[in-house]
């Protein structure tokens, strides 16, 4: 084996060892363990626990995520929920004082969403997690260590956009905002000091190697592929088809802006004959219903259409014959991963695990904010009322007008300088409280 082999090797070995014992790959992953006062928990099924026919069945309507909201609100207290929907899994986020019982009501919820498909057959098993190991598992997620291709970028954007959406609903609480915070300054972390998350990593760039192997690049001309829908995922999947692959690349929106209108092309109009003259397509709608619909191609064309299909739910309809070759979700997540450096995996673990130190921190503030409250009141108080009526009252015969004043100004410092160390010594032992956490 050589060098490079060795390391690929290693850094596969790494990656498999990270995602079965993620608590135990550092130091500071071990200080962000299970505490019960982080009122958090996540419920969710990826492409390790399920298919995309079981996982679809998990999507929500903006109603039923309502529902859900409220029947949590009522069981178990939740402020708030969270729904992360992506290619790769299905997670709700809720906030509750009760969140393993919240977590086990989401899970029954899941399953019982499974039934209509089991039909004997086993049913999966969503996984759970509470507290600090629901933080550590989301950071996890936000950085792709837990994705098919690990490393991708976009599974952050999505994170972000699913607490913007529930903030938009109302659904969203305080402890979701300071998530979103902590992923944030944690991605911004990887991203500024490790090579982790590479632009041609994730489901993009599975669509451009699958186009690449079924619709091979031809020496006299230039095969044409249409990506259908201009999302983040969409957009990328084109931009490698047109600067690495070398494919003439048709745009196709649902929308067209009309600043787009020289480079998309309407799919409501332009479908069919796009379909006639394209070698394969790309979808990456995100459509509650297939957006393309392929079964009248069966036994028209000469050659045969690959089509790669990126949507949850699936955004094609295909034909029951070799018209189309046809890549769903599942097929592309069969594919080999590339297992990342070594030594970018560790140092990935560790702004991971500093990242969940770090929220575990704010929420032990959050605990002692009464006691900074109070401090912050009784300094008002006392400064503002307290005090000058003191000196008003026992000094007024002693010291004139602006005496009085300066002595109540001095002695208004001192007391912020004493205030401002009982606040300082509220945050340090939040701090050793988080880090001591068992």
């Amino acid at each position: 084996m050589n060098g490079s082999s060795a390391a690929a090797e290693s850094g596969f070995v790494a990656l498999q060892e990270a995602r079965r014992t993620p608590a135990r790959q550092s130091a500071v992953l071990r200080s962000a363990v299970e505490a019960p006062q982080v009122p958090l928990a996540v419920v969710g099924c990826d492409f390790r626990v399920a298919s995309s026919a079981w996982r679809n069945r998990l999507l929500l309507t903006s109603h039923q995520r309502q529902e859900l909201t409220e029947a949590l609100r009522v069981s178990c207290g939740a402020d708030g929920l969270v729904v992360l929907e992506t290619c790769n899994r299905v997670e709700w986020i809720v906030v509750s004082p009760s969140a393993q019982w919240a977590a086990e009501i989401m899970r029954a919820q899941m399953v019982e969403r499974w039934l209509p498909l089991c039909a004997g057959r086993p049913l999966p098993v969503p996984y759970l997690y509470t507290g600090a190991s629901a933080v550590t598992h989301l950071l996890r997620v936000a950085v792709g260590l837990e994705s098919f291709v690990v490393g991708e970028r976009e599974i952050a954007g999505q994170l972000n956009r699913a607490v913007v959406s529930a903030r938009t609903g109302g659904h969203a609480s305080a402890y979701h905002n300071a998530l979103q915070t902590a992923v944030g300054r944690t991605v911004k972390k990887v991203q500024r000091l490790t090579r982790w998350r590479h632009h041609v990593r994730g489901v993009h760039g599975l669509a451009f190697d699958t186009i690449r192997k079924t619709v091979p690049a031809l020496p006299d001309r230039r095969r044409k592929v249409a990506v259908i829908g201009m999302g983040e995922i969409g957009r990328k999947a084109a931009g490698l088809l047109m600067s690495i692959g070398g494919y003439e690349v048709l745009r196709v929106n649902r929308t067209v802006p009309a600043e787009r209108e020289s480079e998309w092309l309407p799919l409501a109009t332009s479908l069919p004959a796009v379909l006639d003259t394209v070698d394969a397509i790309v979808v990456a709608t995100g459509a509650a219903v297939p957006t393309v619909d392929l079964t009248r191609l069966a036994g028209r064309r000469k050659t045969r259409l690959v089509a790669v299909d990126l949507g949850a739910p699936a955004q094609i309809l295909a034909p029951g014959d070799d018209t189309v070759l046809y890549h769903g979700l599942d097929e592309l997540l069969s594919l080999p991963s590339v297992a990342p450096h070594e030594a970018d995996l560790q140092a990935v673990l560790e702004l991971v695990g500093e990242g969940a130190q770090e929220f575990l921190v704010e929420c032990r503030k959050r605990e002692l904010a009464g006691l900074l409250r109070a401090a912050h009141d009784a300094y008002e108080k006392f400064s503002y009322e307290a005090m000058p009526a003191f000196i008003e009252a026992e000094l007024s015969d002693v010291l004139d007008v602006d005496r009085r004043r300066k002595v109540q100004a001095q002695l208004r410092d001192l007391l912020r300088d004493y205030s401002r160390e009982i606040v300082q010594q509220i945050e340090t032992a939040a701090q050793a409280q988080a880090q001591s956490d068992p």
